[in-house]
This record gives structure tokens, C-alpha cells and sequence, in this order.
């Protein structure tokens, strides 16, 4: 028995495929979910691609070929793929009775818009990148078709041209000259071999990067577009995570959070652009500096400090067995907090500017990573590393090691 909805009197059944050009951008991917879904439903009545305009028209090819339809972002701040693409799907199946769709995109955004045409008695297909497609997309779709991100092409190798050999010059015997080395046939218009001539010359490491850690190093060698422009999301994650730079279960905007002096996300909810942001220093410094505690409390150092509105608080008496109980799952919760959530809860920090221990911990304890009743020394002091903390200065204050 087929699971596809019965056609129609001409032998098709409507079907709609709605890509999400934000997300699903490969063109060879484009076109061979088109090929997969057209196998199956016999015939693609409708094809629409949503997206920003730069990234429409830099598929415009793939556009012509499949015939799609284009509908560019609206002039505003706010991203409105999403809301386009829903709106669309919804007047489809309302106005022209389409019953079987394929979103092409991996964001969690459309799994409510999925429920509610499955609801409706359609069937809805998924088609997403691998290593950006949500967890459990499974349970949203009725088939998930995952692609690899086409990989870059091979640079074409140079052509060998044959060098015409030239005999070395000859030397008088009774004028005094230099040892003569033994070197290899050598091509028209070259000098004598010299000892200087033979060695391997460096390549020129732009003075720039001296400044850069280097993690930062690597992520600019195996995605060198970001020195041009502002790139992708989606398409910087799966690079990263191919050569081991970028962990399969870390959180990018985690990731880059630690970067945030060379790299910006953009917008700030949801991120789906990364932008590099050049070292504006000229003299280089070392990937790591460690900052003695004089370094806080010296007169030059201004601490920075705002309003605390979540203050410490006496724990509250329990029975023994329970006070040893929330000791241990006190704990437990605080090994959890690592530093980009530090980070995350306390953005003033990533500058490497001191600020105020007591601001601080409200922080911490407004985004719930610390109790009312806990110090967050036992949060700061769990990464030596990363945090250092001057107790003598007036106020406290704690400085990101950057």
C-alpha cells in the first residue's frame, strides 16, 4: 500500500517544496532533493526559495534550472525567512490543495509549522544539511533526507614546463675563485648557485596573525573567506567540525563565545552569520598572558561594576541528612558551570576589563547558574586558567584571561 496521497485525474498529485536559502544553500544538494522529491511525487508543482537577497542570487543558476520562484527577505532587522516560508506553506494547502510538502531547511523553527500540516493530512518531508539539522527531527517529519556539504574543488595542478639545461660557466684556472659547488642543470637566465641561493625561503606570515591565538589561526587557514566578508553559520560548523577544530556536541555560539575579540555573531538571537573582527594592535603578544594579582589592584586598571539586584542570602537550616544532600548536589551543580557560561551570564568580562567580584556573582545568580546562598568564588575558582581574582583590591574584582 502506497503512503502517498492519491493523484489526481491528470496522474500527479500537488506538491511543494519550500527551501529555506538561509539554511539549505549547496547547489548540488538543491538539485538533487528536487530530483528525490520529484521521483516520488511526479511532479514538483511548486517551488519557492526564501532568503536574503545576496544568497538568492548567488544560486540564481539553480533557480532558473528548477524553475523556482525567489521571495527576498523583507527591508527590516528582523529575519523573515521563516515567517514568509510559514505563511506560504499554510495558503498552499488552504487555497490550492497541496498535500504533500518538503521543506529543505534544518531549522527547528518549522517543526511546529510540520505538526500542524501532518494534523491537516498532509505529509511533510525534511531536507537539511548534515551537522545542522536539529536533534529528533525524526519525530517532526514523516521522512528526513540528510546531504554532506559538497566539498570544495581541488585546486588544478600547475603544468610542468621542461627547463633547458645550460652548462655552468667556465672558470680560469689561474684566477683565484670560490669553492664551486656541484648543482643540478638550472634554467636560462639564472644566476650562479650560492650557499644563500640553496636555502628554503619562508613563506610571509602577514604580521597580523602574530597577534592571533591559535585556535583563531587555524579557523581563519581552513575558512579563509572570513578575512573578505561575513560567512555563513551553517556553513563555517561543518568545516570546523570536519577538521576537528570544533567538538560534534559543542554549541557553536558556545565555541565562538571564547573567540568573541576576533569573531562576531550576528544577530544576537539565533545567530547566522560570524564576521572576523582583525586585531587593531600592531605590536604582537603572546597567545596567553598571565596576569599576576598586582596587575587587578594597579591604579591604571578601572573596575567595572552595575547594580546587583540578586544578592547573597543565608541558607535556610535543614536536618543533617538533608543539609549533607544539598551539599553534594550543590556540588555537583557547580562543576556544571563551565567558563563560556560564565561568559555567556557576564559579557563585560570578555573584553578582559576587571569587574567587581559582587556584580559578578549577582550576574551568575540572576542567570541561575549560582544559589542565593553560594559565593561565587567556588564557580570562579574552579578555573584557574581563565579567571583571576583579586580579594585586596577595592572592590573585589575578577579579570577574563583572555
Amino acid at each position: 500500500m502506497s503512503v502517498w496521497p492519491q493523484a489526481g485525474a491528470d496522474g500527479f498529485q500537488q506538491a511543494a517544496l519550500l527551501i529555506d536559502a538561509d539554511n539549505f544553500s549547496d547547489a548540488i544538494s538543491i538539485n538533487v532533493a528536487w530530483e528525490q522529491f520529484k521521483a516520488c511525487a511526479g511532479r514538483v508543482s511548486v517551488c519557492r526559495a526564501y532568503g536574503a537577497i545576496t544568497r538568492l542570487q548567488a544560486l540564481a543558476p539553480v533557480w532558473r534550472t528548477l524553475g523556482a520562484r525567489t521571495f527576498p527577505n523583507l527591508s527590516l532587522e528582523k529575519n523573515t525567512t521563516d515567517a514568509a516560508l510559514i505563511a506560504d506553506a499554510v495558503a498552499l494547502h488552504f487555497q490550492q490543495g497541496v498535500r504533500l510538502f518538503a521543506i529543505a531547511s534544518g531549522d527547528a523553527d518549522f517543526a511546529p509549522l510540520a505538526v500542524r500540516l501532518r494534523e491537516w493530512g498532509c505529509e511533510v518531508w525534511c531536507f537539511s544539511m548534515e551537522g545542522i539539522v536539529f536533534q529528533g527531527v525524526e519525530a517532526y517529519y514523516d521522512r528526513v533526507v540528510r546531504f554532506r556539504p559538497t566539498p570544495p574543488p581541488l585546486p588544478l595542478p600547475l603544468p610542468v614546463v621542461p627547463v633547458k639545461p645550460v652548462a655552468p660557466p667556465l672558470v680560469p684556472e689561474e684566477t683565484p675563485t670560490m669553492p664551486v659547488f656541484s648543482v643540478a642543470p638550472y634554467a636560462e637566465k639564472s644566476v650562479t648557485p650560492s650557499l644563500e641561493s640553496s636555502k628554503p625561503v619562508p613563506k610571509s606570515v602577514p604580521h597580523s596573525d602574530l597577534l592571533l591565538p591559535d585556535e583563531v589561526r587555524r579557523i581563519l587557514k581552513f575558512v579563509p573567506a572570513l578575512r573578505d566578508a561575513p560567512q555563513m553559520l551553517n556553513h563555517v560548523v561543518p568545516v570546523l567540525r570536519q577538521k576537528a577544530i570544533l567538538g560534534k556536541t559543542t554549541k557553536s555560539t558556545t565555541f565562538f563565545i571564547r573567540h568573541a575579540l576576533y569573531f562576531k555573531l550576528s544577530p544576537k538571537h539565533q545567530p547566522t552569520q560570524l564576521a572576523y573582527i582583525p586585531p587593531r594592535s600592531t605590536q604582537p603578544v603572546p597567545a596567553k598572558k598571565v596576569l599576576e594579582r598586582s596587575a587587578i589592584s594597579a591604579p591604571a586598571a578601572e573596575v567595572l561594576s552595575w547594580p546587583v539586584s540578586f544578592r547573597r542570602q543565608a541558607t535556610l537550616p535543614l536536618l543533617a541528612e538533608l543539609h549533607g544532600l544539598r551539599s553534594v548536589l550543590v556540588q555537583l551543580a557547580v562543576r556544571r558551570v563551565c567558563v563560556a557560561d560564565v561568559l555567556l551570564a557576564v559579557p563585560e568580562m570578555v573584553w578582559g576589563q576587571p569587574c567587581a567580584l559582587n556584580a559578578v556573582a549577582g550576574r551568575l545568580r540572576e542567570s541561575g547558574l549560582l544559589r542565593s546562598s553560594q559565593s561565587a568564588l567556588r564557580v570562579l575558582e574552579r578555573h584557574p586558567g581563565a579567571f583571576a581574582i583579586e580579594l585586596n583590591a577595592k572592590p573585589p574584582a575578577v579579570i577574563y584571561l583572555r
